[in-house]
């Protein structure tokens, strides 16, 4: 199945498990505000729909979608949401209860922005047990049409199942003229597959995980469009932005019909998470999501090309405890996912002791890595970030230090086994990292 053919779909795939696409519309035209009020109708009642924006987002996008749907004759209200101490809105649980509260319910949502405003409406939606619309503002990230909420709640950064919008509506000028940082940040968001999915190949390897070969492929021919000519992204060009917007909307997708995340977060997410909550927890500011996993993706693919060129592999006794050295205040709630993982940990040392099993693991994941020089060159030549230095804490270059020290500490954070937990077993951190870092990332 093409993927211009899966909005609204539901179909049974050679996984094993019928596959549904909730999102039904997908407008990428100069005329799609104009479809608004149709597809917003049929689900406003007497409560009325409620647009939620930021301060910004209000400007580029949001006083347009909310006049043209009250011109319509349609009843409703706007919401924006503020900015936090950093400048900007927070996808959190207290950004969420505020909405909450200073709302009235309404009968459909209407987000218009990006990553933080997007989750934030989806979460509300789901809570209220209401429809959502999305108008995006930004190709600046993959959860466009996901159901899954990346937020903070008690200060650490979790992953849940929330709604997927019915539809999503984006004005080609709006996000051909997005901050080029932003179209930057999706690139690095969407360069993440390649690692995410072969992260999610050795759980089903090593654990018989569920895996589904459909919603990975899902990308394939859209991915030399931005791939193979960043330049395009650099100069903005239509038709690379336009893919670019298509495959992190795809991306999304095959989040959304396997119901978890695997198919585009790894280890590459865990070290961007916790770059995040490391800063909340310091009370300062980190850089944005796709940015930081963009060079996360090329460490990543960096230590893959590492472990994998491993012809006899020897494995170490995993630490038994996470490093409170490092997690401070957040040890405690990080402890609880890292005793999820240890029992995998010592499962995958004993499987991968057997000398067939990995030249298996070997077969399976080399065949399908994008190389580390090929991401890097990716994300240079278009502009984006693609060194450790080029990612901001509280408004500075994060230093080695700082990067290095989320890379070697982030597999504790969930029990999703990946490549950084392979890497642990070998012995490779955090000395191999450190090397690594100093070959790709400065």
């Amino acid at each position: 199945m093409e993927p211009s053919h899966l909005l609204g779909a539901s179909f049974a795939c050679d996984c094993g498990r019928r596959h549904t696409v909730p999102t039904e519309h997908f407008l990428y035209d100069t005329e799609a505000f104009s479809k608004l009020p149709s597809l917003a109708e049929k689900h406003i009642g007497d409560r009325g729909f409620l647009v939620v924006a930021d301060q910004r987002t209000f400007e580029v996008a949001g006083r347009r979608v909310f006049e043209t749907l009250t011109a319509a004759g349609l009843k409703g209200a706007h919401f924006l949401v503020p900015d936090g101490e950093d400048g900007s809105p927070a996808a959190d649980d207290r950004t969420r209860d505020l909405i909450r509260c200073q709302t009235a319910p309404a009968d459909l949502y209407i987000s218009v922005g990006s990553g933080v405003i997007n989750d934030l409406v989806k979460w509300v939606a789901y809570l209220e047990d209401r429809p959502y619309l999305c108008v995006a503002t930004a190709a600046s990230m993959n959860g466009y049409a996901s159901a899954n909420v990346a937020a903070t709640v008690d200060g650490l950064k979790v992953l849940f199942h929330a709604r997927a919008p019915e539809a999503i509506i984006v004005h080609p000028d709006i996000i051909l003229n997005a901050p080029h940082e932003l179209t930057m940040s999706g690139l690095g968001d969407v360069l993440a597959k390649s690692v995410s999915s072969a992260d999610w190949k050795l759980n089903q390897l090593l654990f018989d995980e569920y895996y589904c070969q459909f919603s990975v492929d899902l990308l394939k021919d859209l991915e030399p469009v931005y791939l193979d000519n960043p330049e395009d992204l650099r100069e903005g060009k239509e038709e690379g932005i336009a893919a670019l917007f298509k495959a992190l909307l795809f991306s999304s997708i095959a989040m959304t019909v396997t119901g978890t995340s695997s198919p585009a977060s790894g280890g590459e997410h865990l070290i961007s998470h916790t770059l995040d909550i490391v800063a909340a927890r310091d009370g300062q500011t980190h850089d944005l999501h796709g940015r930081q996993v963009g060079v996360s993706s090329i460490l990543m693919a960096a230590l893959y090309e590492r472990v994998l060129a491993i012809d006899q592999p020897r494995f170490i006794e995993p630490p038994p405890q996470v490093n409170e050295e490092y997690w401070g205040s957040l040890s405690g709630i990080v402890a609880g996912e890292y005793q999820k993982k240890l029992p995998k940990l010592h499962q995958a040392a004993s499987l991968l002791a057997r000398p067939e099993q990995w030249r298996s693991l070997q077969a399976a994941i080399i065949p399908n890595l994008v190389a580390a020089e090929r991401l890097k060159h990716c994300l240079e030549q278009g502009g984006g970030a693609h060194r450790f230095s080029d990612l901001r804490r509280n408004g500075q270059p994060l230093s080695r230090d700082g990067f290095l020290l989320a890379a070697c500490n982030a597999h504790q954070m969930r029990a999703r086994f990946t490549v950084l937990d392979l890497a642990v077993l070998l012995g490779m951190v955090p000395d191999e990292i450190e090397v690594l870092c100093d070959r790709w990332l400065c």
